[in-house]
């Protein structure tokens, strides 16, 4: 069992290395708003595995940067590095799976790191991320977060709903926080309301 864990594990480094030998990092700085992001133990792992990360400025610059870039980007290069980043204020609480690389490429990144956390830690498996019913709901920010909220309470995660909830309202950004709310659950598709009708079958309000 140990032994196909471990091959489990070197076939995972291997795909990480794959889809990471294209990346060439650039100027320091990037125009992407939707970064798909890493708790901290999601980081330290990244790290360990060779995915790359990085972590965002939280606000806009304007001066000196090149044009569609407006966010400071720093590439993280080891635990120390990303510790050392993330106590300063002026960036974002959370590190992404790198800025230059595609979104598809950055997202498959970010489940090859859950598939190892799975695998390294069986004993404390992620919990099962219920369906919120998010798509083609009302999409402001905070009927999204109430959404997602209410759906993990009701599937008895209050811990995880308290956090989420608190991540969110942190993060500052729609974006991000959206990415959040999926690290939590899964967005499923609002049910059609269903028309009252009356003796006659006409429907009414």
């Amino acid at each position: 069992m140990e032994h196909e864990k471990q091959n489990i594990l070197a076939a995972i480094r291997l795909l990480i290395a794959y889809y990471s030998g294209t990346l060439r990092t650039g100027c320091g700085y990037t125009g992407n708003e939707q970064l798909v992001y890493l708790t901290e133990p999601q980081a330290r792992t990244a790290l360990q595995y060779g995915v790359p990360i990085g972590i965002r400025d939280a606000h806009r610059t304007v001066m000196g940067v090149p044009v569609g870039k407006p966010y400071r980007y720093i590439t993280i290069s080891d635990v120390e590095h990303l510790e050392r980043w993330l106590a300063i204020s002026s960036m974002e609480p959370l590190a992404s799976i790198h800025a230059d690389l595609p979104p598809h490429i950055q997202r498959r990144m970010r489940e090859y790191i859950l598939q190892i956390m799975e695998i390294e830690c069986p004993e404390h498996p992620p919990p099962h991320k219920p369906i919120a019913p998010m798509l083609g709901a009302r999409g402001d920010f905070y009927n999204l977060l109430c959404i997602a909220n209410r759906t993990l309470r009701r599937a008895g995660q209050q811990e995880q709903a308290e956090e989420m909830w608190r991540r969110a309202l942190d993060s500052g950004d729609y974006y991000k926080a959206l990415s959040i709310m999926g690290e939590y659950v899964q967005f499923g598709e609002r049910p059609e309301p269903v028309l009252k009708t009356g003796w006659l079958g006409a429907p009414h309000g």
